[in-house]
């Protein structure tokens, strides 16, 4: 059973503001465990590994960057 409070979503997060305070390539599940003072084994059941981390967390940047710009480009409806 998951551990209460930690999702996927949750961890992703938690390992973008990881990456902001530290580096990309600093951000690993052992590092993100840490953090939310759990052990790594209990992150295993939200991802499948640092790699999977790492492209949850690139997933999450491009959505970010994403969503503004497409209401930059075509403005509010009806204009």
């Amino acid at each position: 059973m998951a551990r209460a409070g930690l999702s996927t979503e949750r961890l992703v997060r938690a390992g973008a503001e990881l990456a902001d305070e530290v580096g990309f390539d600093q951000v690993t599940v052992s590092a993100l465990a840490r953090r939310f003072d759990v052990k790594v084994a209990s992150l295993y059941s939200h991802v499948k590994s640092s790699q999977d981390l790492k492209t949850r967390i690139a997933l999450l940047a491009l959505e970010e960057l994403a969503d503004p710009s497409g209401q930059r480009v075509g403005g509010p409806v009806g204009e």
